[in-house]
């Protein structure tokens, strides 16, 4: 008898915990939105956590590429280069397409210049300035922007002779060529 009893127990106990975890499941949706509201609010360790968690959980959602932004982002600004790098690097081969790309490639170039990579260095200031799409007709420059899902903005400025970027309104880096 207290045999059958354990068992139902055990089974109530097992059916509140299956009801309990889908009730507060998220989606991928909810998870990137409370990222975003975490990073707006200046938490961005626990915005890297809601980020991370969704590129586990969730590989193939369309919130992917930017939880990769943001998680480079966050390893770059942790000085963790070493994790930055892989980030960024497959971010850059995973969204060729990305507006975040020039910005990823810029961080990567940092990165590599903290690490002394010359041959990486000059690769990456060639694919750089590479992107350089546009002629310039009547203009000295032309500018890209692109705001984080940690929320920074970056901007990126080309010169007829050089290349900037900016992060928050301040100079992060300058290429010439």
């Amino acid at each position: 008898m207290a045999m059958k009893i354990n068992k139902i127990l055990l089974t109530v106990l097992l059916f509140i915990l299956l009801i309990f975890n889908y009730g507060f499941a998220k989606d991928d949706g909810q998870i990137y939105s409370t990222a975003i509201r975490e990073a707006e609010s200046g938490n961005i360790d626990f915005a890297f956590m809601y980020f991370r968690s969704l590129l586990r959980n969730y590989p193939d959602s369309k919130y992917t590429h930017d939880a990769s932004f943001a998680i480079g982002e966050y390893y770059f600004i942790a000085a963790d280069y070493k994790n930055a790098a892989e980030v960024w690097s497959n971010f850059i081969n995973d969204y060729p397409d990305s507006k975040g790309l020039p910005f990823a490639l810029m961080y990567l170039f940092r990165v590599a210049g903290i690490r002394r990579d010359a041959s990486l260095v000059e690769k990456l200031k060639n694919k750089i300035i590479g992107l350089k799409q546009l002629t310039f007709l009547f203009r000295e420059s032309k500018g890209y922007t692109y705001k984080s899902p940690l929320r920074r903005k970056y901007r990126m400025i080309y010169y007829i002779d050089k290349v900037e970027f900016y992060v928050d309104d301040k100079l992060f880096e300058k290429i010439s060529y």
